[in-house]
């Protein structure tokens, strides 16, 4: 595998670092971390984060030793439905899961080295126990075993991100990219080429920091509009609410989350049409488009004029009260889409005023009869998308 990038121990005190996420409960002993479920049908796990993991190829060496009261199997799981082992308490491997390799051998004190090696598609690690193969069960509170060291490699994964054809790689442009991509795309890794869109240096530096361990990943120092040139952004108490257009207070001052959309400031930042860069050749066709650009929507989708021909699927949020002055509202967008042959096809409201239906996320993909059309490879790219997005097929 290379030389280690990131090498960690965790032994004795060290172990701490290893927070509860689900339902467990901790003790040391003798220098051991003890860990117990709980009765609570529910994942059952101990977390560790750091981004060192992110899209890189790690290694874990745990010594278990299981106790006496154990129900259960040791569990290493991934995020999401991705599980990467479970070791059974006789040493039995249960499930490989996503591992490249795994094993479990019985040391002489009667504890297991347990050895996994998997392509880590997010910044954080998972350990704990599972029943009969499901992560997700109801415990009995018991002790189940003594978790007495953990060792944490990471190698470079670029040969295991790279293992989908560029030809066949979903090109993602993800556009207003605050906090990096999404999870469901994240544990994708290996099938897209992101090209993210953030104009604030600071957000920009911290994405590119990880995104970059991505074969043909992207991070541009932009934002995207209708006309290039410089616009002034207005720069709110909630950094996420920031946008290119004013908040309406008429509107927002009724609501409690009316106050994370205070302008604390406000910048230049520069915009640029996507399809002026993609005829110079700096950013490719568009398959999956996100946009989260705060009542900037309409105009990011016009920038990418007729690439939205060649586009299959856009996921966007937005409005049917305009709480940005001047925002175009989703019956626009339905509108100016439905003219490059897509439909709305999933439409999931956003609890953020009071129950009222203010804010939504809507999904749109290519109709029925655009999706019949596609070419071999297109409709490839258009399953993978639909089922990333949790969009049923066409039948």
């Amino acid at each position: 595998m290379g030389e280690a990038i990131f090498s960690k121990s965790y032994a004795g005190d060290a172990l701490s670092s290893w927070e509860i996420a689900h339902e467990l409960s901790t003790s040391v002993d003798s220098d051991a971390l003890v860990v117990r479920d709980s009765i609570r049908y529910d994942w059952h796990l101990l977390r560790l984060y750091d981004q060192a993991f992110l899209y890189r190829k790690v290694r874990m060496r745990c010594v278990v030793r299981f106790l006496p009261t154990t129900t259960t199997s040791f569990y290493i799981h991934h995020y999401g439905g991705l599980d990467i082992a479970e070791i059974a308490s006789d040493g039995t491997i249960v499930n490989r899961g996503v591992s490249t390799d795994l094993s479990a051998n019985a040391l002489a004190d009667g504890s297991f080295e347990i050895d996994a090696t998997f392509l880590s598609r997010h910044g954080s690690l998972s350990i704990g126990c599972s029943k009969n193969g499901r992560g997700v069960y109801p415990g009995t509170g018991l002790e189940q075993f003594a978790l007495l060291s953990v060792l944490v490699e990471t190698f470079d994964a670029y040969g295991e991100l790279s293992r989908t054809p560029a030809d066949e790689r979903i090109t993602l442009v993800d556009v207003g990219g605050q906090g990096g991509l999404q999870l469901k795309w994240m544990l994708r890794a290996e099938e897209i080429t992101p090209v993210v869109f953030e104009p604030l240096a600071s957000e920009a530096m911290a994405i590119r920091q990880t995104l970059n361990r991505i074969p043909g990943a992207q991070v541009v120092e932009k934002a995207l509009a209708n006309t290039s040139g410089p616009q002034k952004l207005f720069v709110t108490a909630g950094s996420f609410c920031s946008s290119l257009r004013e908040p309406n207070f008429e509107i927002l001052q009724h609501y409690p989350v009316g106050r994370v959309f205070e302008v604390v400031g406000t910048q230049q930042v520069e915009c640029v049409r996507y399809d002026e860069l993609f005829r110079a050749g700096v950013v490719p066709t568009p398959d999956a488009i996100k946009i989260d650009v705060q009542g900037f929507e309409y105009e990011v989708l016009l920038g990418f004029g007729h690439l939205l021909e060649c586009c299959l699927a856009i996921e966007l949020e937005t409005h049917v009260v305009p709480i940005y002055r001047g925002q175009k509202l989703l019956g626009d967008i339905v509108d100016v889409l439905g003219d490059f042959g897509f439909a709305l096809r999933q439409l999931t409201q956003v609890n953020h005023f009071d129950g009222d239906a203010v804010e939504f996320d809507a999904l749109f993909t290519k109709r029925r009869d655009r999706a019949a059309a596609l070419s071999s490879p297109a409709k490839r790219k258009f399953e993978v998308i639909g089922q990333a997005l949790g969009v049923p097929p066409y039948r």
